[in-house]
């Protein structure tokens, strides 16, 4: 008996083990403004910016970034091959490269903030028929159902916070500005696929770009 209620328990494990590791980064955009007043057709090439000191971080963002939109069906080029400096770029560095690209549209990208915070998961209570280990079905008539409890447990919650800009290079106006929130990434890579892949999906559900 003893070994039964064992194995009913790996069971147990085992299958909300499976569940986390089916488990996928999720993005939202909870926060996103569209300028009533822009007429514009969509966005047919984009040039990404991402503002950051990081010089490796600003080529994995901007890259994944474009390959994310040329998904969604837009051109979209990473600034990091014009404007190649970790420094903040001047002026005329930024309006020469996108002037000069033959670009419609600029998005600027940058991270707000990564915030953490406490949660409290409650404990959940597994009911387990004992026809499922081999007792047939008199068994399952016969007899109560196993319980296997899983305590409830803290954990910490970790969320990135990231504002996107989309600028028209024709008259240079703000046209959509969304703010992404990611929570409880792997990595780096993870919060950039993420993300990247959320935004340019929301622009495409926008019809800023085709």
């Amino acid at each position: 008996m003893r070994n039964g209620k064992i194995s009913r328990l790996l069971v147990f494990v085992m299958a909300v083990s499976a569940l986390a590791a089916c488990s996928k980064t999720t993005t939202s955009i909870p926060l996103s403004w569209r300028n009533p007043d822009f007429q514009h057709t969509a966005f047919k090439k984009l040039f990404i910016i991402g503002v950051g000191e990081n010089e490796g971080a600003r080529r994995l963002f901007e890259d994944t970034f474009a390959k994310a939109l040329a998904y969604e069906g837009t051109s979209a080029q990473a600034s990091w091959g014009q404007l190649p400096q970790s420094t903040q770029l001047t002026e005329e560095q930024v309006l020469g490269a996108v002037e000069g690209g033959g670009f419609d549209g600029v998005l600027v990208t940058r991270l707000l903030s990564v915030d953490q915070s406490e949660e409290y998961v409650p404990g959940s209570t597994y009911v387990v028929p004992p026809t499922y280990y081999g007792h047939g079905y008199y068994g399952y008539y016969g007899s109560s159902y196993d319980v296997v409890h899983q305590p409830g447990y803290f954990k910490t919650n970790t969320t990135f916070r990231i504002e996107t800009n989309l600028y028209a290079v024709a008259g240079g106006g703000l046209v959509w500005s969304g703010q992404s929130q990611t929570l409880n990434p792997e990595s780096l890579t993870d919060v950039i696929d993420s993300m990247t892949a959320a935004v340019a999906k929301k622009l495409k559900q926008e019809k800023l770009i085709p």
